[in-house]
C-alpha cells in the first residue's frame, strides 16, 4: 500500500501529539459543541419544540459530560496516534491513491465498515449492560439520563477504548481508502451526536415509516438513556429487533415529542 511520507511529523513527537490532540479535540468542538450552542446555550428558541424531554439538563451533568469527554479525546487520540504509526510503518492496509480499487470499492468499504461497526457496537453494548460492567464502567455515560450533544463523548476511560478498537480490524485486513476511513470516523462521531442531541428534528411519519423502522434516531437513543435495558443499536434497528430489545414510540398527538412506549 503507498505511504504518504510523514517523517517531519514522526521527528517531532511534540508536534504529533499535539496535532493529534488537535484533531481529535476539534472535531469534537464542531460538531458536539456546535449542536450545543445551537440546542442548549444559549441555543434558537424556535428549536424548543423538538426537544424530547421538556426539561433541560441540570448544569452539574453537562459538567460531568465535558469531565469525562475530554479523557475520551485523550484516548482517542492515542488511538490516533497508533494507527498513524502503524501506517507510517507500513503496518496497515489503507491506500491513498483511488486508481486500483476505483470508486464502488472505495463505497462498498464504507458500507462494510458501518454494517460491521453497527454490529460490534450492538453486542459490547450489551455487554457493558451486564450488571458489574454497567456499575463500574458503563454508569458514567448513563449519568446522562436527559443527554446533551456533549455526551458523545461522555465515556468511561475504559470504555472509550473498547469503543476506539473497532477500527484496527479495519485498516489491517482489507485495503481501505484514507478518506473512506476518515469518513467513516465522522459518521460514527455525527451519529453519536444526532443519538444524544436531546431533540428530535425527523418527524414521526418518517420515523415510523417502513425505512424508518431500520434506522436509529435521536428519540431512539433518548429513550434508551430513560430506559436502559432497551435500544442498544448505533445505525440501525436491525438487532434490537432480532434480539427483543426494541422500544418502539408512537408520539402522543398533540404533545411536545412525549413518547408513549408500546412493549416489543
Amino acid at each position: 500500500m503507498d505511504i504518504i511520507n510523514l517523517d517531519p511529523v514522526l521527528d517531532n513527537w511534540g508536534l504529533l501529539i499535539l496535532v493529534t490532540l488537535g484533531f481529535t479535540s476539534g472535531r469534537y468542538l464542531l460538531l458536539p459543541g456546535i449542536a450545543w450552542l445551537l440546542c442548549y446555550y444559549p441555543g434558537l428558541k424556535r428549536l424548543k419544540k423538538y426537544k424530547i424531554q421538556p426539561s433541560m439538563p441540570a448544569k452539574k451533568q453537562m459538567k460531568h459530560e465535558l469531565l469525562y469527554s475530554c479523557s475520551t479525546i485523550l484516548i482517542f487520540s492515542m488511538v490516533g496516534i497508533a494507527v498513524f504509526l502503524l501506517y507510517t510503518r507500513g503496518y496497515t492496509t489503507i491506500y491513498t491513491n483511488m486508481s486500483p480499487h476505483g470508486w464502488g470499492y472505495f463505497f462498498l468499504t464504507l458500507v462494510i465498515m458501518i454494517i460491521l461497526h453497527d454490529s460490534y457496537f450492538y453486542w459490547t453494548h450489551r455487554l457493558l449492560h451486564t450488571r458489574w460492567l454497567f456499575k463500574k464502567i458503563h454508569r458514567v455515560h448513563h449519568r446522562s439520563a436527559n443527554p446533551t450533544p456533549l455526551a458523545a463523548y461522555s465515556f468511561h476511560p475504559l470504555e472509550a477504548l473498547l469503543e476506539s478498537l473497532i477500527v484496527f480490524p479495519f485498516i489491517t485486513i482489507w485495503p481501505v481508502h484514507l478518506f473512506a476511513f476518515l469518513l467513516f470516523t465522522f459518521l460514527v462521531l455525527l451519529m453519536n451526536v444526532i443519538g444524544h442531541l436531546g431533540f428530535e428534528f425527523i418527524p414521526d411519519q418518517v420515523r415510523n415509516s417502513l425505512p424508518g423502522q431500520y434506522l436509529t434516531s435521536a428519540t431512539h437513543h433518548n429513550l434508551h438513556h430513560q430506559k436502559s435495558n432497551k435500544n442498544f443499536g448505533y445505525y440501525f434497528t436491525f438487532w434490537d429487533k432480532l434480539m427483543k430489545t426494541l422500544q418502539n414510540e408512537i408520539a402522543r398527538a398533540g404533545s411536545r415529542h412525549n413518547h408513549s412506549i408500546k412493549k416489543s
